[in-house]
């Protein structure tokens, strides 16, 4: 019944396991002491200390595995996971004075771990923490043990500790700012080559697919087609009459309307009438000029038609610019086994022509043609509006 892990989640389990390992090898040392009588401590304390840290471990591997710890600023807990650290150093340094000086290579090698996470003043904070808690050990120990309190040589150690945990600090603060630049710049260059890969396959007006990356897209499913004896259709788009658009309007506009229809159309195909090749479970691209094309996998001539069927009637119910309607012509194509995708191109195309030979805003199928009930007309339609060859002007009056 445990959640899942994420990669980060799986990161923060690894590194505790590091500091794990750590507590088990330290943990081990300090039994040896005390079967070796180099430990001056009571079997009671002793067993307090080890299930204190076996508790404080199994606190942070709860808190990781379950996700708890996402509730906190700081997921990965490295400041509390040094500071306890710190405290049962610190136990241990009260109980004995035989391990102080080795519990002071522990307190460095603690501090190390704040590499993954900690800033610069949060080493510094940590070395504070650290230094203040050894200062109330001596204390401790001038104030209950006075006959074994050396003063000479607790401020040695005191020095060396200060010094050590200063340079460790500043060390892996560097370490750690180090680490972050590198984190930093490989992730502009994950972007940068993430927008040169979109620059590749995309077409920079309409950001739609271009047409190399929908000729791949085209192989692709041909092979699948071929492997599986699955069925695939091509739907070919074109905006009728673009070029007295342009004309008309200008070649702003016509961008304006380039752009527009091919955000219509990637909304209006649904992720079941098309291919997921790019992971937003659609492959429609630009041809070229006004042309689209739109990959259909694991479906027939017939729903391959009512797909562009369904586009023609909501391109023509669309207003791109204010007071400008655009149609389209479309030609539909399914793959027959054993030819080549440009055969399958080819039939779509020759549908297309047919369906502008044929009066335009239609789509016309390579087996036959789907035509409107309603024809438009080449000079005006049916309720006297101004026709410009397919872009309808619903803000001019009848002449």
């Amino acid at each position: 019944m445990l959640p899942k892990l994420d990669s980060r989640q799986r990161l923060r389990l690894r590194r505790f396991r590091m500091a794990m390992a750590a507590y088990i090898m330290w943990v081990s040392l300090g039994v040896f002491a005390f079967v070796t009588d180099n430990l001056e401590i009571s079997k009671e304390v002793l067993f307090v200390v080890l299930g204190g840290i076996t508790l404080t471990n199994l606190y942070f591997y709860v808190m990781i595995r379950s996700g708890l710890n996402k509730r906190l600023s700081d997921p990965s807990m490295t400041a509390q996971q040094i500071t306890l650290a710190f405290c049962w150093v610190l136990v241990l340094m009260v109980a004995s004075s035989q391990v102080r000086g080795a519990m002071m290579m522990v307190y460095v090698v603690t501090l190390l771990f704040g590499i993954f996470r900690l800033n610069r003043r949060g080493f510094f904070a940590m070395t504070a923490f650290a230094l203040t808690g050894y200062l109330v050990v001596v204390y401790a120990d001038y104030k209950l043990f006075p006959e074994r309190f050396d003063a000479s040589q607790e401020a040695l150690r005191t020095m060396v500790l200060a010094a050590s945990l200063l340079w460790c600090s500043w060390f892996a603060s560097y370490v750690a700012r180090l680490k972050e630049s590198l984190r930093t710049r490989n992730t502009e260059l994950r972007e940068a080559v993430t927008s040169t890969s979109r620059m590749a396959t995309r077409d920079h007006l309409t950001q739609s697919f271009n047409r190399r990356y929908m000729m791949e897209c085209l192989s692709r499913e041909k092979g699948r087609a071929e492997r599986t004896g699955s069925n695939f259709s091509v739907c070919i788009f074109d905006l009728d009459h673009f070029k007295r658009l342009n004309d008309k309007y200008g070649h702003l506009v016509g961008d304006q309307v380039l752009t527009s229809f091919a955000y219509l159309a990637r909304q209006a195909l649904r992720a079941t009438d098309v291919i997921d090749l790019d992971g937003e479970g659609r492959c429609f691209g630009r041809f070229g000029g006004e042309e689209f094309i739109c990959l259909l996998p694991s479906t027939e001539e017939e729903g391959a038609r009512k797909c562009a069927e369904r586009l023609r009637k909501e391109t023509a119910e669309a207003e791109f610019e204010p007071g400008v309607v655009v149609t389209l012509s479309a030609g539909v194509a399914e793959f027959i086994p054993g030819e080549s995708v440009a055969d399958t191109l080819q039939r779509a195309d020759e549908a297309l022509y047919l369906a502008k030979q044929t009066g335009r805003n239609r789509v016309a199928c390579a087996s036959g043609m789907t035509a409107p009930e309603v024809e438009a007309e080449d000079d005006k339609d049916s309720e006297g509006d101004v026709v410009v060859h397919g872009v309808f002007n619903r803000n001019s009056s009848a002449s």
